[in-house]
């Protein structure tokens, strides 16, 4: 089989990859025939004849390929800023919702955990705990629940970082 003949193809972007140049499939000639065979009516003089001539351009055709080849870069330039643009949106909104779920969250749990140690508190007074260990058993609880919480927000911290853009421009450049 040959190879594609893609000298004179006018490469477009992808619509799905804008990165990725695409000839038309129509100004792609296999000169291959409909079994799969080579064309059996080329000769080898003739091959040799068209490789060894390379296309002699115009100036309007090297103004229009170049021309051509700054629209590209300037759709890859475009995508490239809407890519910017939707991680740092991404991290706008991510830095906004966790700043709203923590207050909410730490509202609702302070409420929450008031009555947990007024609670706690009546029932071992009411199980004949001595009033000065009620304290420090609530004081113990409160130390290990603060603990707790306060890993599980350092852990969600990491993730509210600028490393994916960073990443995403270092790919780029």
């Amino acid at each position: 089989m040959k190879a594609p003949d893609f000298h004179k193809a006018r490469y477009s972007t992808c619509h799905e990859n804008p990165f990725r140049l695409t000839p038309p499939p129509a100004q792609a000639k296999l000169h291959v025939n409909a079994t799969g065979e080579s064309n059996p009516t080329a000769s080898a003089s003739d091959e040799q004849s068209t490789q060894q001539q390379y296309p002699d351009p115009s100036f309007s055709e090297v103004v229009n390929a170049f021309k051509e080849a700054f629209s590209q870069r300037k759709e890859q330039g475009f995508a490239f800023l809407e890519l910017t643009n939707s991680e740092l949106m991404l991290v706008k909104k991510s830095f906004f919702v966790t700043v709203f779920a923590c207050l909410a969250a730490f509202a609702v749990g302070t409420v929450c955990w008031l009555i947990l140690n007024i609670a706690i508190g009546a029932i071992l007074h009411n199980a004949g705990v001595h009033y000065v260990v009620v304290p420090l058993v609530l004081l113990v609880l409160n130390s290990l629940a603060a603990f707790g919480f306060f890993k599980l927000a350092q852990n969600a911290f990491n993730y509210l970082s600028l490393s994916r853009l960073i990443q995403t421009w270092r790919r780029v450049f």
